[in-house]
């Protein structure tokens, strides 16, 4: 019964340390997936930043394109409406005494 007794608990003692080098090697495993997958969200992460980059500096030229096509068309817009004044100043002059008259009315109310 003693040689019985000793077998099982070698037999014990070795599914221990099987069991335990197999959690161990879980572990490593476990840990080697963990630094893959935050290797990954860190590229993933750089990536995002340089995309967010790229698109700012695209909006800004677009934005810089746009400004300089909106300037010009303003400008334009100036020229036609100084000549349009300088061909017939009555009803400029009509406008701004009634857009005066009324912020005259409007600000001297009590």
């Amino acid at each position: 019964m003693a040689t019985a007794a000793k077998r099982a608990l070698k037999s014990v003692e070795n599914a221990g340390e099987s069991v335990s080098d197999a959690l161990l090697d879980q572990i490593a495993a476990l840990r080697n997936e963990i630094a893959a997958i935050s290797e990954a969200v860190s590229d993933y992460g750089g990536h995002s930043l340089s995309d967010v980059q790229h698109n700012a500096v695209a909006l800004a030229k677009e934005v810089r394109h746009q400004g300089a096509v909106v300037a010009r068309q303003v400008n334009r817009q100036a020229g036609a409406a100084g000549k349009a004044i300088q061909e017939n100043p009555i009803p400029v002059i009509v406008v701004l005494g009634t857009i005066a008259l009324l912020s005259a009315l409007i600000f001297t109310r009590d």
